[in-house]
């Protein structure tokens, strides 16, 4: 029952992933990607801002700040994770690397 249940989330988790790299196909995604790069510059210019200030730093908002710029790295790396995550798991069951997604031959 266990193997039944575990090919199960494995192959829900491969449909996801299949999925989610289906992402960096489209050309709305690139999009995304370049207005998340601009956000990150804004935060960061935002970061150099608060640490410049005469009466010192308000480590709050810097770590607010931080966690605003990891969650748009990691949002942005999602579909090309999801990716990778596929290509290995094709890879494992042998399948010929011609028919992996994004990879050219």
């Amino acid at each position: 029952m266990a193997a039944a249940t575990s090919r199960a989330v494995t192959a829900e988790l491969n449909r996801r992933a299949d999925l989610l790299s289906g992402l960096l196909r489209n050309p709305s995604w690139q999009l995304m990607e370049q207005e998340i790069d601009r956000k990150v510059g804004r935060l960061k210019q935002t970061a150099m801002n608060l640490a410049l200030v005469p009466e010192g730093a308000d480590q709050r908002k810097l770590d607010t700040v931080r966690g605003n710029i990891a969650a748009l790295v990691w949002m942005k790396g999602v579909p090309r994770s999801a990716q990778h995550t596929l290509e290995r798991f094709l890879r494992e069951q042998g399948i010929e690397e011609e028919f992996i997604p994004g990879e050219e031959s």
